[in-house]
């Protein structure tokens, strides 16, 4: 089961200064990865694990055009929120990332913004997303280095939970336990956070 935000993590996710972020620098280091590993996108089935309000559903479907466009969050006021965005063609439901509701191989991408961190069975989380991963298909994900999130739950007093203060190795073991090939990788903010470009085997 994911965690629900706290009050602090809400807002944090809900403010110009995150949005800039997945903006200015998240969307871009996707692209980035996936021009380095030659893969295109364009009206493929994607798949927002974990869309908050919607901002990350929207610059998907200005980047890429998706043939079909999903998003579900944990918290409904979040998926209230994305609605509201009014993304054509996106379809907006809750949902929990350590069990989605789709069927097996239904996307040719996953695209997960920073989420993980902030889901107990984050290990059952993976293995989900390459459940519902077609075959050759990529998972683009965004993550904070364990030691960032143990220091932001102490100066923010936001509250992850212990078990996703991952930090890198454990990550990419996780990754090829769940049957996810990486393909590139790349730092945002020295090692408090970085990308990812897998592939299904």
């Amino acid at each position: 089961m994911s965690s629900r935000l706290n009050t602090v993590e809400f807002l944090a996710m809900n403010n110009p200064v995150r949005r800039a972020l997945q903006r200015r620098f998240e969307m871009p280091a996707f692209e980035g990865l996936l021009k380095k590993a030659k893969i295109d996108l364009k009206e493929k089935r994607i798949l927002d694990a974990g869309c908050g309000s919607g901002y990350g559903v929207e610059l998907i479907q200005q980047t890429f055009h998706p043939s079909r466009l999903v998003g579900f969050d944990l918290m409904p006021e979040q998926v209230e929120r994305a609605k509201a965005r009014k993304v054509p063609g996106a379809e907006l439901k809750v949902g929990d990332i350590t069990k989605i509701e789709a069927e097996n191989g239904s996307f040719d991408a996953v695209f997960v913004f920073g989420i993980l961190h902030h889901v107990p069975a984050w290990r059952e989380a993976l293995k989900e997303i390459a459940r519902v991963l077609a075959p050759g298909g990529v998972l683009l994900d965004e993550e904070i280095h364990g030691t960032a999130v143990r220091a932001q739950d102490t100066v923010l007093r936001t509250s992850h939970p212990k078990e996703a203060a991952f930090d890198w190795p454990t990550f990419r073991k996780a990754m090829r336990q769940a049957g996810l090939s990486i393909l590139h990788e790349r730092r945002l903010v020295g090692e408090a956070a970085r990308s990812f470009l897998a592939r299904k085997e």
